[in-house]
């Protein structure tokens, strides 16, 4: 599989705190990366960094092997970068459709991008069809569950037609019914092709998922392999399985 997303020594300071430091990571097509680590570990940084909700402080990220420090968070997600964020906030006084059409118009590159009502409609359609939530269409999001809203997150950022879906804690908090469903929801929107990084507290999810895991500590990446590996790893059962795991 060829690599399609990198990061170099990617680095992050507020200050003397280092929130990443110099973390090396790729992605590859099709591939489910896990992230995991204590909180405060700087997974949610580091996605901020990759999305360009925040400038690194120092380091390189590629993009099919083309560089994209630097870039802005709207220049990122029209090349295929997009996230979901652990607080679902969606667009209270938009219908849920109307929330799915936003990424629609506002993603992607501008040749896939909707250009019209019509298609951002059709495209918001499938999408929630494809989330389980097309019957919910025209009603509010504050009328969804905590699992409907963060189904709603993913669809809104599926519209915007990402090669790389960096989710964050999509799973948590979800009974264990709900969280099966999100898992093969999950393994669905690889199965169109689109390549995941997911940070997860939910061990059962995230190894189960998983192609790789890497785990952060402190900002620095302290393991990496696959979810046996990981869990065998006296570093990582120190820093956050501990020792029943």
């Amino acid at each position: 599989m060829s690599r399609l997303l990198e990061g170099e020594k990617v680095s992050k300071h507020f200050g003397g705190l280092k929130a990443v430091d110099a973390v090396d990571f790729y992605l590859s097509e099709g591939e489910i990366l896990g992230l995991i680590g204590p909180n405060g570990a700087g997974k949610t940084t580091l996605f901020s960094v990759v999305a360009g909700s925040i400038p690194p402080s120092a380091g390189l990220l590629l993009l099919d092997g083309k560089q994209m420090s630097g870039w802005n968070a709207h220049r990122i997600v029209h090349a295929g970068v997009c996230r979901t964020h652990q607080i679902v906030r969606p667009f209270a006084r938009l219908s849920i459709l109307e929330n799915v059409m936003v990424g629609a118009f506002y993603g992607g590159k501008r040749a896939k991008r909707a250009k019209t009502m019509r298609r951002a409609h059709e495209q918001g359609i499938e999408l929630l069809d494809f989330v389980g939530l097309r019957e919910r269409a025209a009603r509010f999001p504050s009328e969804l569950t905590l699992a409907g809203r963060k189904k709603l997150e993913v669809a809104r950022a599926l519209a915007t037609r990402p090669r790389v879906l960096l989710l964050d804690e999509v799973v948590a908090g979800l009974n264990p019914v709900e969280s099966q469903k999100m898992v093969e929801l999950i393994r669905g929107v690889r199965d169109r092709g689109v390549s995941i990084i997911m940070i997860e507290h939910v061990m059962k999810a995230v190894m189960g998922l998983s192609d790789r895991v890497m785990v952060l500590d402190y900002g620095k990446k302290i393991a990496e392999g696959n979810a046996e590996q990981v869990a065998a790893n006296p570093e990582v059962v120190a820093a956050y399985l501990g020792q029943e795991a």
